[in-house]
Parts: C-alpha cells; structure tokens; sequence
C-alpha cells in the first residue's frame, strides 16, 4: 500500500513540476524577417515585420540615440571627407573605403550614429548645448537602407523633442525632409522611420508591455561584425546565465549569479550551429534567469530552434518569484509536498534536493515539536514520516536546508 502511495506522490509531483512550468514558442517567420516583443508574464506583446524600418529615435527625454537597422541590412557609413557644408557636393567616389559604424548589442542608447564622439557634449552625430539644451547636428552620412538603396543622410537637429533630417539619393536627387516628434511615440523606447517609404511608424509596444525581444542584429562574432539572431532585454530588465547544470529545468539558485543589465546578456549564443548536421544545436546545460520590469524573476531553458526555414524559437519559462516568496526555499529545494493530505495513514514528504542537509520536523497548533529527523540525499526525494499515530487535527510539517525553512499545513483525519 505504502509502495503504491508512494509512486502516486511521485507522479504527483513530476505532474505539477510540469505544470509549474510554460513552453512557448514565437516565429520570427522564414529568413527571420519578423520581430517579437515578449513579456514573460503576459505572452508576445507584439509579432511585427523587421523589415520595413531603416532608422530609430530614441524617445527618452535626455536620450538623442539613433540606431540603424543592421540586422535586417541597413548599412551606415560617416562621411570622411568634409562636414555638413558638403551637403550638396557630397562625393561617393570612394565609398566602399570608408569605415561602417554599427548600433552597440549592450546598450540600446548607443546607436550607429552615437558612435566616434569625442566629448562630453558630442552626441557622435551632433554637439549637444548647455545653452539651448539642442543636438545640433556636425556630420553627415552615406546609409543603405533595408531594400539596398544609397542615401546621403544629413540629422540636422534634434530640438524641443523633435528630430529634424534631410536625406537624398548619392547624386542630390529626391530630396527629402522630414520630422520625427518624440510627442507622438510617448511611452515607447524608439520611433522608427523608413527612408524608402518617407514614413514614421509606432511599430514598438509600449515600454511596459515587454521583457525581452527575439531578434536578428548585429553583434561582433570572432572579431568581426556579423548578423545574429538571438534576444535582446528591454531598459531595466536583467539577466543571469548559469551554465554547466545537470538539469537546467530544476535549477534555481538564481542568487549565486550576477544580473547584467547589458542587453545581450542572452544574446545568440544559447545554439551553436553543427556543420556535420548541418543543423543547430540547443546549449542543454544552460538556464538564464531574468528579472523582469515587474521584478519577478523567471527561469528560461531554450528547447527549440529551428533556423531560418521557420524562423521557430521554442523555450520552457517558468516564474520563480511566486514559489520563493510563498515558500520562502532556498535555491537547494525546488519543490516540497506531502501527500497525501489530509491522511489518517502515514504521509510522504516529497522534496527536490541538491544533496545537502536537510531537516524535517512536525508542531502541533501550541508548538509543541512532535517529530524531528536530518536526512541527506540529492534528486528527488520521498521521505514517508509516522503521522498514522497523531490525533486528528492539523499540524505543520517544516522542512529547512541551509537554514531556510518552508512550511506547509498537514491534515490528520
């Protein structure tokens, strides 16, 4: 009887470990050509074409960041061979000898454009002024937009919140003017704009709506910059990786990593891509452990990923805040039940245990301790305690590691 009731636990609690846990999966469609913007508490907040947007404007009050949309092709290049007052003679000749600049993958304030400045008050493609509180824009560039066309690119200036910029084809032709208001994309991080279609968009959810985004960008790989498709954290989310696990599902110990607040703190590098298969492969011992903006922390084991045929990201999630806090667990003990309860038998605590000491002891309602005992173990455990003798009523069943205790109420018919 006690064997049977014992192998009930166990599939009792593997059942509810299951259940505790999320799988979820987002597409970034064939060739990546999509963009997903997730939150870990609520689900994708938006799955959107990362293909129809050149440039970006930060929209923070102090922020004047702009960055490219490298990942999906645009190329951006400074000007070498004069200054703004080149506008209308501005030669291309030797393009193809000039340096590239690209968005940093730690900082989403430090786009292709804030790169190279030379002061406190160069924002890379502007001098910013103490006076008029204005970016006034010192440099021009030669960008290839998502489609291949080359434009000459001039940020004029970025005052009262409004980013003015004039672009046109190499030659001079097709002019354009043209205005981003940080006003109008109130609450989210960046306003996009694309030079093929002279539109702004608010393509972006609100800052608050996600956590992370499954993305394709640019990042530098063995030296040299390269197109990734990985995850990138939103503003004030952050991020721990632990490696080297035997079971990165069960593993909780978030507090023994440090969180990073760069966002490539996941990054691409969760797969590796096998060239004898041809085919990716999923890092099987590796968790991250996120603290999102509602500062709940959530484990994420990456299960999936099948390339650019899909664009698939599959991944397991699971909220580690709620069971810390109702439990008060330390990071040793991932699970603890009894069963069954209420009894008028015997009951089996069931605990999940990385080897070290643990205690288990029983009170009655007045806190009277009626049963101690110290066991050792690592793994799943399923230690059966001699409550069939208790009179009815209820009691509470304590089970401490590490001198963390978690308590749970236990039923005698």
């Amino acid at each position: 009887m006690k064997k049977s009731l014992l192998i009930i636990a166990l599939t009792t609690v593997f059942l509810n470990q299951i259940l505790a846990q999320s799988y979820d999966q987002i597409s970034l469609t064939p060739g990546y050509l999509n963009q997903s913007f997730y939150s870990l508490e609520n689900g994708e907040a938006a799955n959107i074409d990362n293909t129809n947007w050149d440039l970006a404007f930060a929209t923070a009050t102090m922020s004047s960041s702009i960055r490219i949309n490298g990942g999906m092709g645009t190329e951006l290049y400074s000007y070498p061979l004069g200054d703004t007052t080149d506008w209308n003679s501005f030669n291309s000749t030797s393009i193809s000898s000039w340096n590239p600049v690209y968005n940093s993958d730690t900082n989403w304030f430090i786009g292709a454009f804030d790169k190279h400045s030379s002061s406190t008050f160069d924002m890379g493609w502007g001098i910013y002024s103490m006076i008029t509180h204005f970016v006034t824009g010192d440099s021009l560039y030669a960008i290839k937009t998502v489609n291949g066309n080359w434009k000459k690119l001039w940020v004029k200036e970025l005052a009262s919140g409004i980013y003015e910029f004039i672009y046109a084809d190499l030659d001079g032709s097709n002019e354009v003017t043209a205005q981003v208001d940080k006003a109008n994309f109130s609450g989210r991080n960046f306003a996009y704009y694309s030079l093929d279609q002279n539109t702004a968009s608010n393509r972006e959810p609100s800052s608050e709506d996600w956590d992370i985004t499954f993305t394709k960008y640019i990042t530098p790989v063995q030296g040299m910059p390269y197109g990734v498709t990985g995850v990138l954290s939103n503003s004030g989310v952050k991020i721990a990786q632990a490696d080297n696990l035997s079971n990165p599902f069960t593993y909780s110990d978030y507090s023994q990593h440090s969180m990073s607040t760069e966002i490539n703190a996941i990054g691409y590098d969760w797969k590796d891509f096998d060239m004898s298969s041809f085919s990716y492969v999923l890092n099987q011992n590796r968790c991250y452990f996120v603290k999102d903006l509602n500062n709940k922390i959530w484990r994420i084991v990456f299960t999936q990923f099948e390339g650019s045929s899909s664009g698939d990201i599959e991944f397991n999630k699971q909220d580690l805040s709620s069971s810390t806090s109702s439990n008060n667990l330390n990071s040793e003990i991932s699970s603890f039940t009894i069963y069954p309860n209420p009894t008028n038998i015997d009951a089996t605590i069931i605990y999940d245990n990385d080897g070290k000491q643990v205690e288990i002891n029983i009170y009655d309602l007045a806190g009277k301790n009626i049963y101690s005992e110290i066991v050792f173990g690592s793994s799943l455990q399923a230690k059966t305690i001699p409550t069939s003798n208790l009179k009815a009523g209820i009691y509470i069943v304590q089970i401490t590691s590490d001198g963390i205790s978690s308590q749970k109420k236990l039923m005698i018919q």
